[in-house]
């Protein structure tokens, strides 16, 4: 990283209003640009920097970026940081940043300086005997709000972007780096809205971040597209909760013992990478969880998939990331994850011991052996979903009472509901409505 950029804490930037903003530290950062915090909590300021040197780019012509991107069908309610102003002496824009909002890859990625101080004595019980370097990634998944957390706020993310699909656009630079939830709240917002533009079936730019472009994209062989787009969303979402990327598998690890090699079936010129990583990256090797190509399988690589994916997500990996390889048609669309990410969310659970969170078809913690909580099943006509024993109130979400809605699937209704897990009995909270004929309920039976 430039010492340039470290030091900016402090500098002040000036936009074409003459508004006066105070650089606080850095937020993130991706091949295009950096985001600062400023004084201000509730914005940002973003520069584009130079891909190669890491030095501000003052060839990027932002203006030309910011009446492209504010002329874009965006709808009005979507969760995008859009510019607001242009910076006046130095090229960037200004955007607004919810207070409370960090990167994806701050929040649920284990790095930096929080790794460097998780000692082994942080180690609970349920992990004695863990080697270290297997368990502190395990605790920090725990403190991160295990795969539960991780599930609805990858929701959120693919309900974005499939509203931006929906209006003809791409997102075309998806990474952790600019997907940010608000900590308070839960809501997921894109920033750095530079590369939105309209699909182009010919033509068209080839943006992405490295790890998670698409292979089309990386390969050279076409442009960002509503299908790239999917991929690095896939690519994301796995690494998120099975804590392994989906193509660092044996041919990358194991090279020398792995059934597949160089010239294994994949015409390539391997002049063009550095390392056998750069290659999966470029989707060059099978995905590692492939159910027809088992040469780039990783057995002992994070988590384990029945632990962490419901048997619908499975399949839609495959798609994605292992029949989609090679055929981008085959890819599942954005608006599907949303769903099939909140059905997972609303049947996990999470263990009052270890507070690891598992599906509420199993009987005991899979990871500690903690007894399941109490459980009861609400359902109406549009949804199911699972509550578990230890808090005060139910709140029901929309989803639950309305048809699967993109924008506000999330939000809360005027339903809550008190429930007696002794006695098995549900009623609405005091003040708020009986959803009595909307919503029927069923305790477990005794065992």
């Amino acid at each position: 990283m430039s010492e340039g950029l470290l030091s900016r804490s402090g500098e002040i930037r000036v936009d074409e209003f003459g508004n006066v903003f105070s650089l606080r530290n850095e937020l993130s950062r991706g091949g295009q640009g950096v985001v600062y915090r400023t004084k201000d909590p509730d914005l940002a300021i973003k520069q584009p920097i130079n891909s190669e040197t890491g030095e501000i780019d003052y060839q990027s012509n932002m203006r030309s970026i910011f009446r492209g991107v504010r002329s874009l069908p965006i709808p009005n309610d979507a969760r995008i940081a859009l510019p607001l102003s242009i910076l006046r002496d130095e090229p960037g824009y200004v955007m607004r940043l919810l207070r409370g909002m960090f990167p994806f890859d701050g929040v649920f990625y284990l790095k930096g300086e929080t790794k460097e101080r998780m000692k082994e004595g942080d180690i609970p019980e349920w992990l004695k005997g863990v080697d270290p370097d297997q368990a502190i990634p395990l605790i920090y998944y725990v403190r991160s709000g295990s795969t539960r957390k991780r599930l609805i706020a990858l929701a959120g993310c693919a309900a974005v972007l499939a509203r931006l699909h929906a209006n003809g656009l791409v997102y075309c630079d998806l990474s952790p780096n600019n997907v940010f939830i608000d900590k308070a709240t839960g809501e997921v917002w894109l920033i750095d809205a530079d590369n939105l533009r309209f699909e182009q079936r010919r033509g068209g730019a080839t943006v992405y971040t490295p790890r998670f472009g698409a292979p089309e994209v990386v390969q050279g062989l076409a442009a960002s597209r509503e299908v790239s787009d999917v991929w690095s969303f896939a690519v994301m979402a796995f690494e998120m909760l099975a804590l392994n990327h989906p193509f660092i598998g044996s041919r990358v690890l194991d090279p020398e013992g792995s059934d597949g090699g160089w010239d294994c079936g994949d015409p390539v010129d391997e002049a063009d990478f550095e390392d056998l990583d750069e290659m999966a990256y470029a989707g060059y090797f099978p995905f590692i969880d492939d159910e027809e190509d088992d040469t780039n399988e990783a057995p002992d690589a994070g988590l384990p998939r029945i632990l962490i994916l419901t048997p619908m997500l499975r399949w839609m990996f495959q798609q994605t990331l292992g029949y989609g390889r090679s055929k981008p048609h085959k890819r599942t669309p954005l608006s599907l994850w949303s769903m099939a990410l909140a059905q997972a969310y609303d049947h996990s659970l999470i263990c009052p011991n270890c507070r690891m969170s598992y599906y509420s078809e199993e009987d005991v913690c899979p990871y500690c052996d903690t007894e399941k909580p109490r459980t009861v099943t609400l359902e109406s006509r549009f949804w199911d979903m699972v509550v578990q024993e230890g808090n005060a109130e139910a709140i029901v979400p929309h989803r639950l009472v309305h048809p699967f809605d993109l924008q506000c699937f999330n939000d809360e209704t005027d339903y809550r509901l008190v429930i007696d897990y002794e006695n098995k009995t549900v009623k609405p909270s005091r003040g708020h409505e009986d959803p009595s004929g909307i919503i029927s309920f069923e305790f477990p039976e005794e065992a």
